[in-house]
């Protein structure tokens, strides 16, 4: 029998060599994405802080610059950091047990590594243009150790604000619909989280810059200017002045790609306290100080309000 139509050949010749080109460039843009999503979500910028310290408002700063995505609140380390210290700390016990009896401690840490990728390899996918992953979750302070072995690439903003504003905004949030659930009801204990956080993120064995909410909002172009100088994206005076007053606006969305795609406004009263911060009595001002007063002023801040450090 024979072979077919000579007419024929060229035609599958060309339609095999087609095909052969569109597998390798498939798997050439696979390569580039991959290349590129390691490149993004392998070294973020990590926002931290005590909450209601302006996390928010520096997320969204940067957010403004289209070469930065991000989205939600993740509190990925806080979800799945505690596998690690669980892996140390019954593995270290005098019956061993736990994840070290099934991998070594290297492959949890490529697995959480993995865990994060994939959670922010959809939000990066979508912003083609970003070159820095900006992720905001406030208790990410208390698992810095964790994110350095995770992330060893990652880089960290730690804004600060004046500890008895902070609480003032705390115990405003406790009384609001959207805060109960979390936020404490007494001076004393939002002081401790205001404490625990700073101090946390002051031991941070990444490269950390700190941004204080007070001086942000005297001069947010120079602030901003040395932000984006820390994140590797530096911008015009021009920018930094309008990504700051969107930032203010807090109409910018966040992006997402689970069940929640696209984040719903912030309900009433969330910007706010961060506007113009409530008052504390005077025994809960006393309180504050007691419990913060050395830290505070190891950060520049005075006993007598003055604007926060220079």
């Amino acid at each position: 029998m024979g072979r077919g139509s000579p007419r024929r050949e060229p035609r599958m010749r060309a339609a095999v060599e087609s095909a052969f080109w569109k597998c390798i460039l498939a798997a050439s843009m696979a390569a580039n994405d991959a290349t590129r999503l390691a490149s993004v979500c392998g070294a973020p910028i990590l926002v931290v802080g005590a909450p209601r310290s302006g996390t928010t408002l520096v997320q969204r700063a940067l957010l403004a610059d289209p070469r930065c995505c991000g989205g939600q609140e993740s509190h990925f380390f806080a979800s799945f950091g505690p596998a690690l210290r669980d892996f140390d700390r019954k593995r270290g016990m005098e019956r061993p047990h736990g994840l070290a009896c099934y991998w070594t401690r290297a492959q949890l840490v490529a697995q959480l590594r993995v865990l994060w990728m994939d959670a922010m390899g959809g939000v990066v996918r979508a912003a083609t243009d970003a070159e820095r992953l900006v992720e905001k979750t406030p208790d990410h302070a208390l698992w810095l150790d964790v994110i350095a072995e995770v992330l060893p690439q990652a880089r960290v903003v730690h804004v600060v604000r004046d500890s008895r504003a902070v609480c003032a905004s705390l115990l405003a949030a406790a009384r609001a619909p959207w805060g109960r659930g979390w936020a404490p009801r007494s001076a004393v204990a939002a002081a401790r989280i205001w404490r625990a956080h700073v101090e946390a993120a002051e031991r941070c064995p990444l490269p950390t810059h700190r941004v204080h909410l007070e001086r942000l909002r005297r001069e947010p172009v120079v602030v901003l200017r040395e932000l984006h100088h820390f994140a590797g994206i530096p911008a015009s005076d021009e920018r930094l002045a309008a990504a700051y007053q969107d930032a203010l606006r807090g109409d910018l969305p966040f992006m997402g790609t689970g069940e929640i795609a696209r984040t719903p406004p912030e309900p009433v009263g969330f910007h706010r306290t961060v506007e113009g911060r409530g008052e504390l009595g005077w025994l809960d001002r006393h309180r504050v100080w007691r419990e913060t007063g050395d830290l505070m002023r190891r950060l520049g801040y005075q006993r007598v309000p003055q604007g926060g450090p220079a």
